[in-house]
């Protein structure tokens, strides 16, 4: 199986749930970069992604100057 990022050999690998239970997960994993499929990813990746203005206002803010930047270097 080739790599869906960079083409490379795909292994099966079992581990351990991160949630600290003994239960193995299977997943496949990109020898050359690295990459990581398993089922949670792989349903994670076929959601839609949620507009930006459903996530909240996050944007950074540039503060506003009563000055231009040339005024203010000029003093």
């Amino acid at each position: 199986m080739a790599c869906k990022r960079c083409g490379g050999l795909i292994v099966k690998e079992s581990v351990y749930d991160r949630e600290g239970s003994s239960q193995l997960v299977l997943m496949d994993r990109c020898l050359q970069c690295g990459n990581i499929e398993d089922p949670v990813s792989a349903s994670n990746r076929s959601k839609s992604p949620v507009p930006p203005s459903q996530k909240g206002n996050k944007a950074r803010r540039i503060p506003e100057h009563p000055r231009t930047p040339l005024e203010m270097a000029e003093g």
